[in-house]
């Protein structure tokens, strides 16, 4: 392979590497520094190590290339850069501007899964798939490199998670399944394959296991210094713990996720956007379960503010759905029932069906309140054949058993005890 040997050198130096601890046990420290000095070239193999090694793309290691003009140096890397600074729609424009040039796959692969991965972050999951497909083709035809295929397949799970498709847990059990297999593997990626994969558990109402995840991701990830990494796990295990009733380790967790997101802002600059409203939004409505509805509301009120200031969508039906729960606790119907329809309509816009179910019943639970029971089974009726048309079952059978308790019968309907 034509590299460029300055830019190895440099990346090296910026790693704080010898010779010898880049060669590892499968290259000499001669052989890394004849090709440091261009006195060699690698073979795609072992520029794949040098990469791996130095934690790079290998990308950003090549020469200019000569269809075209030059590929500029460091391009690959400044992808990465941005990504890393939340700058996604620039990483948008300089990827089609490397692509409509043309790249050889090494570097084409790069571009399709910074691409994808920026799609991903911008809420935009049918578009990151369609660049993530063809990233993971790339990867997998090119030698030694399953590592960067797993990668690619825990984004496609985030993005097939985002569409709230059942397939993400499969493809991110297949990602950590993968990774695991590969040599050399860094503490950092297995770290984020295993949150992942508690994230996408968490979804299916599957806390045990995903909590097992998160612990295991902070094992692995002991050593590892990555702040919205550990607030992410923290997020997670708070969920968990949400779901199981037990709101002082909740509570202790989220305040903790959120010290860490300040925190990076702070050192880094930059700001988690997604996760950030999220975490709020968590805050607030774990805060209304304790009874602190002052409190509750003015979180609640920020999460909502972050999405309007940013223009995000895809979370606010969980927001309002948040809202309708505040309202309800405040002794507010009719306002919890407005906020319940603004959340059924924003989730009927944004195709969110766990959202969409939830607004359905919860208007099933206000409607019981009120005395409406007509009304309210015809609620409860939409969110259990939402639940089942997409196969939840677990969401089912806790809808089911709000139901029974809202409307005060137990009658099931024929798939009630599947």
């Amino acid at each position: 392979m034509d590299i460029n040997p300055e830019a190895l050198r440099r990346a090296r130096v910026a790693a704080g590497l010898s010779l010898a601890q880049v060669g590892g046990v499968e290259l000499t420290r001669q052989a890394v520094h004849l090709i440091e000095t261009g006195k060699v070239r690698p073979s795609m193999r072992s520029l794949r190590i040098l990469a791996r090694r130095l934690q790079v793309p290998v990308a950003a290691l090549l020469a200019p290339g000569s269809g075209g003009p030059p590929l500029p140096e460091g391009s690959i890397a400044e992808l990465d850069h941005l990504c890393r600074g939340h700058e996604y729609e620039q990483v948008l424009v300089r990827g089609r501007a490397l692509l409509d040039w043309g790249q050889p796959p090494e570097v084409a692969a790069d571009v399709h899964y910074f691409m994808g991965q920026a799609f991903c972050l911008l809420m935009r999951p049918e578009e990151a798939m369609t660049h993530l497909q063809q990233a993971r083709v790339m990867f997998d035809s090119l030698d030694d490199d399953q590592g960067r295929v797993a990668e690619t397949l825990e984004l496609e799970a985030l993005a097939l998670q985002l569409s709230e498709d059942p397939r993400a847990l499969r493809v991110a059990e297949e990602a950590l399944r993968r990774y695991r297999a590969v040599d050399g593997r860094r503490p950092e990626v297995e770290s984020r394959l295993l949150q992942r994969l508690g994230n996408i558990l968490i979804g299916h109402l599957d806390h045990a296991a995903a909590k097992a995840c998160y612990e295991e991701a902070i094992q692995v990830a002991n050593g590892v210094r990555d702040l919205v990494r550990l607030a992410r796990i923290y997020h997670g295990l708070a969920a968990c713990n949400l779901a199981s009733g037990d709101m002082r380790a909740a509570s202790e967790l989220l305040f903790k996720a959120h010290t860490l997101y300040e925190a990076e802002e702070r050192l880094g600059g930059t700001s988690s956007r997604n996760d950030m409203v999220a975490l709020t939004n968590d805050i607030g409505i774990m805060l209304v379960r304790q009874g602190d509805l002052a409190r509750g509301e003015e979180y609640l009120t920020e999460a909502r503010d972050r999405l309007q200031r940013e223009g995000l969508g895809l979370h606010m039906s969980h927001v309002l759905l948040s809202f309708t729960e505040l309202r309800r606790a405040q002794g507010r119907l009719d306002d919890a029932i407005e906020c319940t329809e603004q959340a059924i309509e924003q989730a009927e816009r944004t195709r969110e069906t766990r959202a969409l179910a939830v607004g359905h019943q919860q208007l099933g639970e206000l409607l019981a309140a009120r005395g409406q029971r007509a009304r309210a089974e015809a609620s409860f009726e939409r969110a259990l054949a939402t639940l089942r048309g997409a196969g939840l079952e677990r969401h089912y059978a806790a809808c089911l058993a709000v139901r029974d308790r809202a409307l005060g019968h137990t009658a099931l309907d024929g798939t009630a005890g599947a």
